[in-house]
């Protein structure tokens, strides 16, 4: 059995995960072959896939998929050659649209999701053959942690002042439709756990027929704004949602990991890295780090949670409903509500004053992490699944028996 492993770029940061997905395979027999494509390589890409015979191609996020033309129409590689295409999605699909929306309504395209919720996206854009696998973490591809910590609290970037993404998305959009961004955006903010299609819906029910009846024939002749406008309000969202919770932590020096855009507070303190070792590094010197699900990220647990606990920092999570199938709250995690800003304050100033509280939080989501977030029953699955598909091809294509 072959899989060739296509990537527009070397795995770096959270795709590199995936590594220990591929290894897995190669374990159970299944030989792999990656192909780095680019702009300039796709037809050598393809020659090269012809001489190789894969029975599956996989992705991730739906970046490796390969287009040619076909009496004027864009035909994705893998109905082509006959085989199954596997996109492994760590984000959500709405984030890779321009290459979705050509590769909608094949038989060939198995979608495997990392959040449930992907579901409705995915089908939005007419794909049926969906598959749900938890993360998992490449363990290898982690430092050890710090023997000894010496940063108490950090919060997880990009932290971007609201305002400035607002200002941005003025300027590239009719006027007439601004108050819908907001609007949808603020709802986002006050609602969590919501997804960005049932809001965009939702709030738009709630403007005049008039507004409604121009609004539906824009997005249906320009999909692909409409689409752009859905990414450009989640990520308003996820925005003000972590400058909130930034930004009344005053006499707290919380250390910003990553990209910070916007006034620092001065009691706040920025901290660049320039890798995802560099980030892990940062995790594994910390005793508590602060994490605020994405709006793209709407039920799921995500990766980011995954390797601060594995970096054996307790982490403090914006609290929903399907947090407790992941860790065990308050023993492997401190979760907190997301726009309450008394209980953000008063667990962080706790365990401030009882750090070893949560250096033992840290140490147990690190044992949680590296017993049940392993690549192994992962694998397994998708193996399996791929044996399946295999065996019901290959009945398809048997001859039938003469009858006696």
């Amino acid at each position: 059995m072959k899989l060739a492993f296509l990537k527009v770029a070397e795995l770096e940061g959270t795709p590199r995960h995936v590594r220990a997905l591929l290894r897995y395979l190669q374990d159970r027999g299944v030989e792999v072959r990656e192909f780095l494509i680019n702009g300039e390589n796709v037809q050598e890409t393809v020659n090269q896939l012809s001489e190789f015979q894969p029975i599956f191609t996989m992705d991730i996020n739906g970046t490796g998929i390969i287009f040619a033309d076909q009496e004027g129409k864009r035909v994705p590689f893998y109905d082509l050659f006959g085989v199954v295409h596997m996109s492994f999605f760590m984000e959500d699909p709405l984030l890779h649209f321009p290459q979705l929306l050509d590769a909608a309504g094949s038989q060939n395209f198995l979608a495997l999701i990392t959040d449930l919720r992907y579901i409705e996206t995915l089908r939005m854009f007419g794909f049926q053959n969906i598959s749900y696998m938890t993360p998992f973490l490449d363990f290898s591809s982690l430092p050890e942690p710090s023997a000894e910590r010496d940063l108490e609290i950090a919060f997880t970037g990009p932290v971007i002042d609201p305002q400035i993404i607002i200002d941005a998305a003025r300027q590239n959009m009719s006027e007439d439709f601004f108050p819908y961004f907001l609007e949808t955006g603020e709802f986002l903010f006050r609602n969590p756990e919501v997804n960005v299609l049932y809001a965009s819906e939702y709030v738009l029910s709630l403007f005049n027929p008039e507004f409604q009846q121009k609004f539906n024939e824009w997005r249906n002749k320009e999909k692909e704004s409409y689409l752009r406008l859905l990414n450009d309000i989640g990520i308003y969202a996820t925005a003000r949602k972590r400058w909130y919770a930034v930004s009344f932590l005053e006499g707290v020096n919380l250390k910003i990991v990553g990209e910070f855009r916007g006034q620092l507070r001065e009691d706040h303190e920025l901290i660049e890295v320039k890798n995802h070792k560099e980030l892990m590094e940062v995790f594994g010197r910390t005793y508590i780090t602060i994490t605020s699900f994405p709006h793209t990220v709407p039920t799921g647990i995500g990766f980011t949670p995954l390797e601060i606990a594995a970096m054996g920092s307790a982490p403090m999570i914006d609290f929903r409903g399907t947090l407790p199938a992941y860790f065990d709250l308050e023993k492997e995690a401190i979760s907190y509500m997301p726009l309450d800003r008394a209980d953000i304050e008063e667990k962080i100033l706790f365990f401030l004053d009882n750090i070893d509280e949560a250096a033992q939080i840290g140490e147990a989501a690190r044992d949680r992490v590296i017993n049940s977030f392993r690549v192994d029953d992962r694998g397994e699955f998708l193996y399996k699944m791929m044996n399946d598909i295999l065996s019901q091809a290959q009945k398809q294509e048997a001859p039938p028996q003469e009858s006696q």
